[in-house]
């Protein structure tokens, strides 16, 4: 009987273990907001170090500047990936540690976190500062898109 009851509540936790990872899997396939360094930023939205901006994205970019320390950009993550399911297929997501990446923090002269920077098609990116609420981030980008 002892044998069954442990087999029971093994099976039982490998069960619920798989179903929480296939969630987070789903999670992670659900929203698009990406964590990037600044070699893949120059990559996937412009050469930071470069004069000119020049966008190599096909589609407008939203870079979140966070660190693991800030409990507004904590607070901003869930934000970020609601309104990334939002425009899915239409703006991409990144976001981007500043403590690991301090070069680009120091491009950008990010002196306070969460920044977001909004980088339309055309013409030059925006900041945003700051917590706010959905809302108020999706008026500001679809300002900024030009929408």
């Amino acid at each position: 009987m002892k044998r069954v009851l442990l087999f029971l509540l093994v099976a039982m936790s490998l069960a619920l273990s798989a179903s929480a990872q296939r969630s987070v899997e789903d999670e992670d396939t659900i929203y698009t907001v990406h964590s990037i360094n600044q070699q893949q930023f120059k990559e996937l939205v412009a050469d930071w170090s470069a004069r000119d901006w020049k966008m190599v994205s096909p589609r407008p970019v939203v870079v979140d500047f966070y660190a693991d320390w800030c409990v507004p950009c904590k607070r901003l993550g869930p934000i970020l990936r609601n309104i990334a399911q939002h425009y899915q297929g239409e703006v991409d997501f990144y976001r981007i540690n500043v403590d690991d990446n301090p070069d680009i923090a120091a491009a950008f002269q990010i002196r306070s976190i969460p920044l977001l920077l909004i980088c339309p098609l055309q013409g030059e990116p925006k900041e945003l500062v700051g917590l706010y609420s959905q809302q108020e981030y999706i008026r500001v980008f679809n300002q900024a898109l030009g929408r």
